[in-house]
């Protein structure tokens, strides 16, 4: 079948049956739950087959987030769902005013492979919570576990509610066109903006969840090695693969060199265990290879070498004297590659991040207060950790996404339902009263 007759199949089916009953959505997402609980075994293996991490890596990052994100839109659809009444300002004395809850219609949800189960079914979860009848188009470069999700989507949903379409990027630049009532898009700035120019064609809203280039950052009062265990994690996470993994370090030269010896010594330790996440294919190998070596021919050199590694894994390998100039602070590396700046004034800091596209996030090592609120006060990002990097995601009521070039909207919790629902003003007058 055509794409444009399955996008149509779904429209007149949504047309028919819009007002789904609650106990019917609820009825879904526990279906999902079920069929991923009885088929735990199955998703693992079948990720694995994508490409290798390490099987305690993928419970933190894929299988429990999603049973949680689950568990949590159970815990509060109804309350999600259920019209709210707000307040009335005294120049409408005499008439109530509420919000209704609605599904927008027909969603197109096109997800990402480094996180190709979490990053799926978490907004499909919200979605199906919302009302909506949903096209899925996950990612080719994680073609087994795309596979699966098809094959659970069509055993739960026989009726076209949802439908898998799998494919490669020229599918997904057809689907774009066509006018959804919501896209939620999780990917680059570069294929995000396509999908916005496309989705801008329709009028169709948009959730854009894109990418990093996240800045860290160490001050003299940094505890250096509870920050390096925090900062070596989150490139070991998926190898770097992850939107809100540290991009690059902006470390104090007061305390520059006690860093390189406490990031040597960890990582040399974290490299005995040799349990690395895969880069997920030959091409981003070359991707990542390539920034290192523009990254040296510029400026900097790598801290030690680490060269033992094979089979589309490449070690954690920080760069030092890193220029503030240096073509890799212009990108999002999305892999295991650290470069390091140092720095002598808070200022220079602060003139770097505002002069650059806004960040994913930031996250500031220090117990300065002072430093503190000149990060939270004098920069704009989609979020900022003091003292940690990447837990905010975990949190369901933190607002999760990025501004401008890094993400349009936010999820997470009830904000990933928001998205997908049509929050409609009502207000009822008393007859014959004006």
């Amino acid at each position: 079948m055509k794409l444009h007759d399955i996008f149509m199949l779904q429209k007149n089916l949504f047309t028919k049956n819009s007002k789904s009953d609650l106990s019917q959505r609820i009825k879904k997402i526990k279906n999902i739950r079920k069929w991923i609980k009885e088929n735990e075994k199955l998703i693992i293996e079948t990720i694995l087959r994508d490409y290798k991490k390490p099987i305690t890596e993928i419970y933190t990052t894929e299988f429990k987030p999603v049973i949680s994100h689950i568990d949590y839109t159970l815990r509060n659809i109804k309350k999600w769902n259920s019209s709210k009444i707000v307040q009335t300002p005294l120049h409408l004395l005499g008439t109530k005013s509420k919000i209704y809850y609605e599904p927008k219609g027909i969603c197109l949800i096109i997800s990402p492979w480094n996180y190709p189960l979490n990053l799926t079914i978490n907004p499909l979860i919200s979605s199906i919570a919302a009302g909506n009848y949903n096209i899925i188009k996950p990612s080719e470069f994680t073609p087994n576990l795309s596979e699966l999700i098809k094959k659970m989507i069509s055993e739960l949903f026989n009726d076209q509610e949802n439908i898998v379409v799998l494919g490669d990027h020229n599918v997904g630049e057809e689907l774009i066109n066509f006018p959804f009532n919501h896209i939620f898009f999780t990917g680059s700035p570069k294929i995000g903006k396509k999908v916005m120019e496309a989705a801008g064609k329709n009028l169709s809203s948009v959730t854009l969840e894109l990418g990093g280039k996240n800045h860290t950052i160490l001050d003299e009062s940094a505890n250096l090695v509870d920050a390096v265990e925090k900062i070596i994690w989150s490139k070991y996470v998926n190898a770097g693969q992850t939107c809100i993994a540290c991009n690059h370090v902006f470390v104090h030269k007061s305390i520059a060199e006690n860093f390189y010896k406490e990031i040597t010594k960890k990582i040399k330790q974290l490299n005995k265990d040799e349990k690395y996440t895969q880069i997920v294919n030959s091409s981003h190998v070359n991707r990542i290879n390539t920034i290192l070596s523009n990254c040296l021919t510029h400026s900097g050199e790598k801290i030690f070498s680490c060269d033992n590694f094979s089979n589309q894994i490449i070690p954690i390998t920080p760069v030092k004297n890193v220029s503030i100039k240096n073509p890799i602070l212009n990108e999002e590396i999305f892999g295991p590659i650290l470069p390091i700046i140092e720095y002598k004034k808070n200022a220079e800091i602060i003139k770097f991040i505002n002069t650059k596209e806004k960040p994913l996030a930031i996250y500031l090592f220090s117990t300065n207060k002072k430093m503190i609120n000149l990060i939270l006060n004098e920069t704009s990002s989609g979020s900022v950790v003091i003292n940690d990097c990447m837990i905010q995601y975990m949190n369901p009521n933190l607002p999760f996404g990025g501004v401008n070039n890094s993400g349009i909207g936010k999820s997470g919790g009830k904000r990933t339902f928001l998205n997908f629902t049509n929050e409609k003003s009502v207000l009822i007058q008393r007859p014959g009263f004006s």
